[in-house]
């Protein structure tokens, strides 16, 4: 049941407090707050699938943006796919492909049976360490919903957002020159941010973008913060987001999957919006939920210990996004899967040049590194740990 007494809610506060030893417990509220936050969410209650369809009714493009690699998230994604096209929407723009290879995804997601060899070669041939079958099985579920539909209807797309930069040209020293060719489409966001537009925007078509979150920024400006000298250096207002959004504004709509936030210095991170959110969800059983955040009391809360808070007087969520998806405690969060067959003998020295970190690449033997590399990526347990 969603709706709990104020005993109920005034006894998961305490029983909060006192936290699981070694973890971060989740700060307090003010009990006015707290009953204010889930009075709305009791009254506002929609599950993620339907909240994000329902942005569709006012928006062209909707940006979804994640941490990255918590299956939760992905899974959400592939299971609107056959919701998006019923209502009318038909792409879905990933961050983790490469465009070079769009007339690829395209065949893989309308043949006649799926080629799981070829989703796997266009995840690597994006990134070489993106082994992660969640990912991989966004173009599954396109093509799941592509084989049910009758002759001459529209077909679902997904489109590769990205491109992928020669890493096998970096070097220890990098001149201008050398960047240049590496980045040979220039800066990820506006190679991005300028597909969007082509694809759907100037199409007049409307999408769903998965990303993770920095690139989905639309109306925020993200802070380069200089930790020595504790004090913005500038803000980046060229994100994927920002570059739609300059173009479209307000008929572009971003979404925050939950994930934890980095701190000013990025040496730790923190409960979002200073634990508000975890706080309230606290007191549901059901805690997958899609909200509002523009405009409601979740918008007016403030977190001056976030990276994200540099540079803003007085920082609010509804500063940084328009939405907010919960589906999980971190406690409870579960790492991506990753694929064993991503790196073979037969890929193996290819994996190893599309590797940036030059360290990295040459402390490489064989294969299992870069599966066990990933897992090690995936291990939300551990990564997650310090949090109730």
């Amino acid at each position: 049941m969603r709706r709990l007494t104020l005993a109920v809610l005034l006894l998961v506060g305490l029983a909060s407090a006192l936290g699981a030893a070694g973890r971060k417990p989740v700060p307090e509220l003010p009990q006015a707050q707290l009953e204010e936050l889930t009075q709305y969410l009791q009254q506002h209650w929609t599950t993620p699938e339907d909240y994000v369809i329902s942005k569709f009714r006012d928006h062209d493009v909707v940006f979804l943006g994640e941490r990255h690699k918590i299956r939760h998230d992905t899974v959400l994604v592939q299971d609107l796919i056959p919701r998006l096209y019923a209502a009318g929407v038909y792409n879905l723009g990933i961050e983790f492909g490469a465009n070079e290879f769009q007339d690829r995804v395209d065949r893989l997601i309308n043949a006649e049976n799926y080629d799981e060899d070829l989703a796997r070669w266009l995840m690597f041939h994006h990134y070489v360490m993106w082994g992660f079958q969640e990912y991989m099985d966004l173009y599954r579920a396109a093509w799941k919903l592509n084989r049910s539909l009758p002759a001459g209807a529209p077909r679902f797309r997904v489109v590769n957002l990205n491109y992928t930069p020669r890493w096998e040209l970096m070097k220890e020293t990098m001149t201008l020159e050398d960047r240049r060719a590496v980045w040979y489409c220039g800066e990820a966001d506006e190679f991005m941010g300028n597909v969007i537009l082509r694809e759907f925007v100037d199409r007049g078509q409307k999408a769903l973008i998965y990303s993770g979150s920095h690139h989905a920024f639309t109306r925020y400006h993200q802070p380069v913060y200089d930790v020595e000298q504790q004090e913005v250096i500038r803000f980046i207002d060229n994100r994927m987001g920002n570059i739609v959004y300059n173009r479209i504004g307000d008929r572009a709509f971003n979404i925050v999957l939950h994930y934890p936030w980095p701190t000013p210095d990025y040496e730790a991170e923190n409960y979002p919006i200073g634990g508000a959110i975890d706080r309230v969800m606290m007191g549901f059983q059901d805690t997958r939920v899609g909200f509002d955040v523009r405009g409601t009391p979740f918008g007016q809360l403030r977190d001056t210990d976030t990276l994200y808070a540099q540079g803003y007087p007085d920082f609010k969520l509804e500063d940084f996004c328009d939405g907010y998806i919960f589906q999980r405690h971190f406690r409870d969060c579960e790492g991506a899967t990753v694929d064993p067959q991503f790196i073979t003998e037969s890929n193996f020295q290819e994996a190893v040049a599309g590797i940036p970190n030059l360290e990295t690449r040459n402390s490489i033997r064989q294969p299992s590194d870069l599966i066990e590399s990933m897992n090690n990526a995936v291990n939300m347990q551990r990564q997650l740990r310090e949090f109730e």
